[in-house]
């Protein structure tokens, strides 16, 4: 199946509105600030890069030529110009940096240069095209400028406990870390919709898509060939039942709420629902309307040029308004 390139892709087109939510109410919790800031200032960043230049395998268009060009494809299909360093991992160490909690996932760390992370178990249990869906979760990721974020969900749960006490006067008590977790947590599920939804426009194929999220759901590697795919689509459908009375709905909110991701099974559906609404279908067409943008924007503390979403400098890692 030949893939289109989507010209001018714009994350706007396709970004989830739970995602949209979730990050407002984000950048509102008190303590966030305090963080970013600390993430620039102890060189997180360049921490995570060292740990994953130094610790895995890059795949380059020489050792991995096959792996290369999917990655090379799916950028070019979503419009991102520079591709990111790709590398692929063994041990399962993504919940330190990235609060994922599957080794069938990716894992993108850094924001001025990002990089990619898929487990040789991902590797092997993919085909071409559902590793184009993987791969275009995480180019998603950074084309909407998910990655500051999601480093720091992945980071704060560790690293509270000892940064609480060098806060210097900033008033980051316990209620104040635990509330920024919660708002952190719940962001980033809620960017799992925009990620997958980018991740479809990657390999442009529902089949591919739903049998990548059964395969990560723990479909097991005897039955990826006999396994039909339209139980799991049928059971995605399903799972929009549950929601139907209040205390369901609250149900599913403490359900969501004692993990790190998603359920796979809610994901399968939201991308479901956004196949139905026939927002997908615009994007390809390009029939996608987004608002111009505004004015350019620059950091009032270092000169920098800002995008769109950015509460905080990823320069010099200042809150951007006043």
């Amino acid at each position: 199946m030949e893939i289109m390139k989507i010209e001018g892709l714009n994350p706007l087109e396709y970004e989830h509105p739970l995602d949209q939510k979730g990050l407002n109410m984000l950048e509102k919790t008190p303590g966030l600030d305090f963080w970013v800031n600390k993430f620039y200032e102890l060189g997180a960043e360049r921490f995570l890069q060292l740990h994953f230049v130094g610790s895995n395998l890059k795949v380059t268009s020489s050792s991995l030529p096959d792996i290369y060009e999917i990655l090379e494809n799916v950028c070019e299909t979503l419009n991102l110009k520079t591709t990111p360093e790709l590398y692929v991992r063994h041990d399962n160490y993504t919940s330190e940096v990235q609060p994922v909690a599957n080794n069938l996932q990716g894992i993108t760390i850094g924001v001025d240069r990002p990089l990619i992370a898929i487990s040789a178990e991902c590797i092997e249990s993919f085909s071409s095209s559902e590793l184009a869906f993987i791969l275009g979760c995480e180019i998603g990721r950074i084309k909407s400028r998910h990655v500051l974020y999601s480093n720091i969900a992945g980071l704060l749960p560790s690293v509270s406990g000892v940064m609480a006490g060098l806060t210097l006067g900033v008033n980051l008590t316990r209620p104040v870390i635990d509330g920024l977790n919660v708002a952190l947590t719940q962001w980033y599920r809620w960017s799992e919709f925009t990620a997958d939804r980018a991740g479809l426009l990657a390999c442009q194929d529902l089949t591919t898509a739903m049998r990548s999220m059964a395969k990560i759901a723990g479909l097991p590697r005897k039955y990826f060939d006999s396994f039909d795919i339209d139980d799991f689509v049928t059971q995605a459908r399903e799972y929009e039942g549950f929601g139907d009375t209040s205390y369901a709905k609250l149900l599913k909110i403490f359900s969501l709420m004692s993990r790190n991701q998603a359920f796979i099974v809610s994901r399968a559906n939201e991308l479901l629902k956004w196949i139905d609404s026939g927002g997908y279908q615009a994007v390809l067409e390009r029939k996608t309307k987004i608002k111009p943008p505004p004015p350019a924007n620059f950091c009032r503390h270092c000169g920098f040029k800002l995008e769109l979403s950015n509460a905080f400098c990823s320069n010099c890692g200042q809150q951007t308004s006043a």
